[in-house]
């Protein structure tokens, strides 16, 4: 395994609309000069200088990674104590000395502290639990996890969704010559992910349809950020081009997954994030984003942070047999969100049924089948102009179609559209979520909120201006600013 050495301690895209877009246009002639000087720049990588450690996991995606040599003739349990020494933890052991509490977090009867290595073929890395700690000799490993979990699932991955290591590359922002990161980020939801971070000053270039926070405008303006491809067409001599110390890419993008290979063929360091389809997946990349810059606790701080968030909207909301979909349009055949998508998740977590949760991801329906499920609300991510009065609004309930009309959503005044910047927001599986969590549980359960504060409403559509319907944010990061 490559680039493995930490020990970890447990404490766990782009819209589709845009995935659509257009391909971005380069000049003949920088694509030629590019692609002779990419070869050069490849061979000339210098090789990762790969950490030892390890991971103490105190679940709730709560980690502290400790950097430390594994040395031979070490066991498991000494490298941990060896690694508690240096983050400050007690350790305390039962009487066969076994591990029983770490930092005063004890065992669970569902989940107690175990030693985990990393194993399985390149692409298919995973911990594998290790049954005596006492005996096993951590010198032949470069990663290991002491977690406080009920089962790997629930643990801080040890790679990236490709299998690869991820956290060789950097210290505190700073690549391993001292120098300040050169990040790119190849999708609207990653490069979110990476400003939730603190990444945001050492971002170079991006995806074409980044466009979040508002400051990133004013680094295309200026060029101090550039473009180097579309979501689903990142192009290898652009970002080549503009010498990157990280590549991140999204794990569900199939031309992500085939750009990570050529990159890292050319010695340049690349981060695949998961799908996010749950909300854990979102929580685990923001630690692996936080931790591949060398900057795991803000990773740590921002999910604490969200976590509360979501915790406080939940607590509010009291929402009892709903059935809604969300749409991408208003055409007479929609792509809806289904089975395995981070909106049917998001539905889900707050009480409200997906009544197209028989399908799998985004598909197809046709007008029938929106009759047939009879939602009691619908909301909708509109491709077109931003929705900015009642007036604008009525005009798009009064071109739904007849069948969308004759349903329980549309005759209780239950349809909310998301337009401008706020569908952004809704169809991106990034570090907004608690934003998106809030809006969607208001506009579903209204009378719960307003209970919880009588000025806390909010209208029947959103723009641009989502943002002063939030009043249960945190402090996550400037995302929010």
């Amino acid at each position: 395994m490559e680039g493995y050495g930490v020990i970890f301690l447990h404490r766990p895209g782009v819209s589709a609309v845009e995935a659509v877009k257009f391909k971005v246009c380069i000049s003949a002639v920088i694509v030629v000069a590019v692609c002779v000087i990419a070869p050069m720049i490849g061979l000339s990588a210098s090789p990762v200088d790969e950490k030892e450690g390890v991971m103490v996991d105190f679940g709730y995606y709560n980690v502290r990674w400790v950097e430390m040599d594994l040395g031979n003739g070490v066991n498991g349990v000494q490298a941990l104590e060896q690694a508690c020494a240096i983050a400050g933890y007690d350790v305390v052991k039962d009487v066969y000395g076994n591990v029983s509490s770490i930092d005063g977090e004890a065992n669970l009867v569902s989940s107690s502290w175990s030693m985990y290595i990393v194993s399985g073929s390149e692409n298919s890395r995973s911990w594998t639990k290790v049954d005596d700690p006492q005996t096993f000799d951590v010198g032949s490993q470069k990663l290991i996890s002491w977690a406080r979990a009920s089962s790997v699932d629930n643990m801080m991955p040890s790679v990236d969704s490709t299998g690869h290591t991820y956290y060789s590359y950097a210290n505190n922002g700073k690549n391993l010559y001292g120098s300040d990161l050169r990040i790119v980020t190849m999708a609207p939801s990653v490069t979110e992910t990476l400003v939730a971070v603190g990444a945001l000053d050492l971002i170079v270039a991006t995806d074409k349809f980044s466009n979040y926070p508002a400051v990133l405008d004013e680094r295309y303006d200026s060029g101090r950020i550039s473009y180097v491809g579309g979501y689903t067409d990142p192009n290898y001599e652009l970002i080549v081009s503009v010498s990157p110390d990280i590549v991140f890419l999204d794990g569900s993008v199939g031309e992500h997954l085939s750009m990570a290979d050529k990159l890292r063929k050319s010695g340049i360091n690349t981060v695949v994030l998961y799908e996010v389809v749950e909300v854990s997946d979102l929580l685990k990349n923001i630690w692996i984003a936080a931790s591949a810059i060398g900057m795991s606790e803000k990773g740590n701080e921002y999910n604490r942070q969200l976590a509360s968030t979501i915790d406080s909207i939940c607590a509010v909301t009291d929402i009892q047999h709903c059935k809604a979909f969300i749409s991408l349009s208003t055409s007479d055949s929609p792509y809806v969100a289904g089975d395995g998508t981070y909106a049917d998740t998001i539905l889900k977590s707050i009480g409200v049924t997906n009544v197209f949760s028989n399908i799998s991801s985004w598909g197809m329906v046709d007008r029938e089948a929106i009759y047939i499920k009879q939602p009691d609300a619908i909301i909708i991510i509109y491709e077109g102009e931003e929705i900015t009065s009642d007036r604008e609004y009525e005009n798009v309930l009064r071109s739904l179609n007849s069948m969308w009309k004759d349903t329980p959503a549309f005759e209780n005044k239950k349809v909310f559209i998301f337009s401008g910047k706020s569908a952004d927001l809704l169809s991106r599986p990034g570090a907004r979520l608690g934003a998106t969590a809030e809006l969607i549980a208001k506009v579903l359960d209204p009378d719960s909120f307003t209970k919880a504060d009588y000025w806390d409403r909010c209208p029947k559509y959103f723009g641009d201006d989502y943002q002063q319907y939030l009043r249960y944010q945190g402090t996550e990061g400037v995302l929010l600013t």
